[in-house]
């Protein structure tokens, strides 16, 4: 842990020579460099560098990867030796872009007795090679448009032409990135912090390598057995009509959007019959599932979704037109590599048809787009699955699981089956809140304080009953 906290005294030394020199290929290992300017003012010292190691392990086959770090110091004089390794989402999220911006809104636990290393995992964010499809449409909910998965499949097996090992990307391999990590950095004894798919690589660091893991807080859990396509439709279906009930029982949501489930059942039903074409443009049932579910993610955006719902009904696409643009904002090859190796495989296109109701179009237009999640893997070149990728993480490593009540991906049934098998874990969920709930709430903020500083996942959870005992609306209509 030396090093770490030596970081800012490094440099790297350039020699002299005549002529303007080549740039020279990164070497395996970290290097520390400079920080970007928006990490200045920060209370905490702040230190950065590139860690670099093989793309395939073993292969010497001179192709490389490199992954941007960052490390924010603890403010205690005297700080913890065993730091935090956060886990950001996706897959094909990133977390250094916009990460000095977060951590000045307190969207990140910091906590003053310990340092947290941030990374962009392989092939994503800010990560060398970027395995990125451009405005392919890839959403949460599945690929939006049959002419994606052309699209998608094309770019797999471009990445492939480019002699890029696509079975190198996913969790498993990101767990061993860790371990080099903390070798460069001469980290012992560390904790995780997951978010989202982050949990589920922090639950692949718990199968693969627990030694000297004293603690891992998982956030918003994906854990490796889930199923991501067959109970999608029906639960992104629950959580959208979740909100819509809540608001039908609040007295000024109601006023503002009336009688609106039932007026969406009936235009979504229509639209899944046609697309809608309003001044050159398409818009079909897909696209209106996608941001459906992209909506309930956001904590602002969930809160939005009666007045979002109520300008589809009444012809107003604006919203969605945003949306479609970018959609998930995912780097999509990575996002493929990791389900097309450690998630399709274990899963049916049939499934997605399992207990579909017809009578709901809300999941009718999710099941579009998850079934197209399929095709896809035709043009990802990722190997065979491991089938320890989709067993239930057994593990005595202590574990606090977060969950929000209002979470389509990562519903809390799958923190509460997930927990039994964590002998030193405690799951709790808070109501009224939207995925990643430590970026919001000042009760999941104390109970991750608690549990870093004791390990003890039985944390003081007295403040979750008025943590948000209202789930509060967004009202743009005008009333």
């Amino acid at each position: 842990m030396k090093q770490v906290r030596a970081l800012a005294a490094l440099a790297l030394v350039a020699g002299c020579t005549p002529h303007p020199a080549q740039p020279e290929k990164p070497k395996p290992g970290f290097a520390a460099a400079a920080c970007a300017e928006s990490f200045a003012g920060l209370p905490n010292k702040v230190d950065c560098g590139t860690m670099t190691v093989e793309e395939t392990r073993g292969a010497n086959n001179g192709r490389l990867v490199s992954f941007p770090v960052v490390i924010v110091h603890a403010t205690n004089t005297r700080p913890k030796a065993d730091p935090v390794i956060y886990l950001h989402g996706g897959p094909g999220g990133g977390i250094i872009h916009g990460l000095a911006d977060r951590l000045r809104a307190g969207k990140v636990p910091l906590t003053p007795d310990r340092d947290w290393i941030f990374f962009d995992q392989r092939g994503t964010g800010q990560s060398t090679p970027l395995l990125d499809c451009g405005t392919a449409p890839l959403s949460d909910a599945g690929v939006t448009s049959d002419e994606g998965v052309g699209i998608l499949k094309a770019c797999g097996e471009k990445f492939t032409a480019a002699g890029i090992d696509l079975s190198q990307y996913n969790s498993a391999v990101i767990v061993k990135d860790i371990r080099d990590l903390r070798a460069a950095l001469h980290i012992t004894t560390y904790n995780l912090f997951g978010v989202s798919y982050g949990t589920r690589v922090a639950m692949a660091v718990m199968q693969h390598d627990p030694k000297d893991l004293r603690a891992a807080v998982l956030d918003s859990v994906w854990p490796p057995e889930a199923s991501a396509t067959g109970p999608l439709p029906g639960l992104v279906s629950r959580e959208v009509r979740q909100v819509l009930t809540l608001c039908a029982a609040d007295t000024a949501c109601n006023a503002a959007y009336p009688d609106l489930e039932r007026r969406f059942d009936k235009r979504l039903t229509a639209w899944l019959k046609a697309p809608v074409v309003k001044d050159g443009k398409t818009y079909t049932a897909d696209g209106v599932a996608a941001y459906l579910l992209d909506a309930i993610y956001g904590t602002d955006s969930a809160r939005a979704l009666p007045g979002s719902i109520d300008a589809l009904v009444k012809g107003d696409y604006r919203g969605l037109d945003q949306f479609m643009v970018e959609q998930s904002g995912y780097v999509e090859g990575q996002f493929f590599t990791h389900m097309c190796k450690e998630e399709f495989p274990f899963e049916q296109p049939s499934a997605v048809e399992t207990g579909l109701d017809e009578a709901d179009p809300i999941a009718q237009a999710t099941a579009r787009d998850v079934r197209r999640f399929f095709p896809v893997c035709e043009g990802f070149k990722v190997g065979a699955p491991d089938p320890v990728e989709n067993q239930p993480l057994t593990s005595d490593v202590p574990a606090l699981l977060l969950t929000a009540d209002i979470d389509a991906g990562c519903p809390a049934e799958l923190s509460d089956a997930a927990v039994k098998r964590l002998s030193h874990g405690a799951h709790y969920t808070f109501a009224n809140r939207t995925h990643g709930v430590s970026r919001q709430s000042p009760c999941a903020q104390a109970m991750v304080k608690q549990f870093l500083a004791t390990a003890d996942a039985h944390v003081d959870a007295a403040c979750l009953p008025g943590d948000h005992p209202k789930f509060e609306f967004i009202l743009t209509a005008k009333r």
